[in-house]
């Protein structure tokens, strides 16, 4: 074997080459089932929407969000937010796209690192998921009854047209407060991933809400997922036929 190592030495290069083009096919064929699994479950379960932050979202809903976020959160979702209305200067470029743009305003989020979103993931999906918990118990009296108990007031009572979040948004800070705290902690249990994939159907209702093309949203994500998985096939496809090279030119010289 030691004797072997001056006849390998002229194509250490080659050698090298050819454990790095492998390393690099390894991890692309590792990586097109996950971009798979992310076509299936993301492009057509969750119709192409993969988080809980919603890329535009009324201005009305926002404010519903806002009464169950802690303290703190408002301010800092809201910063990574610019607010539009017909006074903005992107009125007409945002209102293509957002149809609702021309009945209300809306929120549309910035340009943010990944870190923020999975910051702000839990924080939306928590929210959405209240909002959406206390509209499906308004709409059954014995469910909003149940509901009221921990509130302190029999909700089912309430005058037909009243709105449940403009009575909670002006509930005395404590207990707001001791509500919000009581509905977090149903969410201790669930991990930031669970929540995310719960409230991104809340967030597909949010898009198509706005007015959002749906059906082109759920295509672009689908496409742009099978031209990366497309770009990891040819990349790996490259990476056999240079290490078929480089074997096949160590071999020659050693022969």
């Amino acid at each position: 074997m030691i004797r072997l190592t001056r006849y390998l030495k002229p194509f250490l290069l080659y050698i090298l080459v050819a454990i790095a083009l492998l390393f690099i096919q390894a991890n692309c064929d590792l990586a097109l089932p996950d971009y798979m699994s992310r076509i299936v479950n993301t492009g057509i379960q969750q119709g192409g929407v993969e988080k809980a932050v919603p890329n535009a979202i009324r201005q009305s809903e926002m404010n519903r969000l806002m009464i169950f976020m802690s303290a703190d959160d408002p301010a800092s979702v809201l910063g990574d937010y610019l607010l539009v209305d017909r006074n903005s200067p992107d009125y007409e470029r945002y209102v293509k796209e957002y149809p609702i743009l021309a009945e209300e305003p809306i929120y549309v989020l910035k340009s943010i690192d990944k870190a923020e979103i999975d910051r702000l993931n839990p924080v939306m999906g928590k929210a959405l998921l209240t909002v959406s918990f206390i509209q499906q118990m308004m709409a059954d009296s014995s469910k909003a009854a149940a509901m009221g108990q921990n509130l302190g007031f029999d909700l089912s009572k309430l005058p037909p047209g009243t709105d449940i979040f403009a009575l909670l948004g002006g509930l005395p800070a404590a207990q707001l407060s001791q509500i919000t705290t009581a509905i977090n902690s149903s969410f201790d249990t669930m991990g930031s991933r669970m929540i995310t994939q719960m409230a991104v159907g809340l967030v597909k209702a949010e898009y198509a809400a706005l007015g959002m093309d749906i059906g082109s949203l759920q295509n672009r994500y689908i496409i742009h997922t099978g031209f990366l998985m497309l770009l990891l096939s040819l990349v790996a496809v490259s990476c056999t036929v240079a290490v078929s090279f480089s074997s096949a030119r160590t071999a020659a010289g050693m022969a």
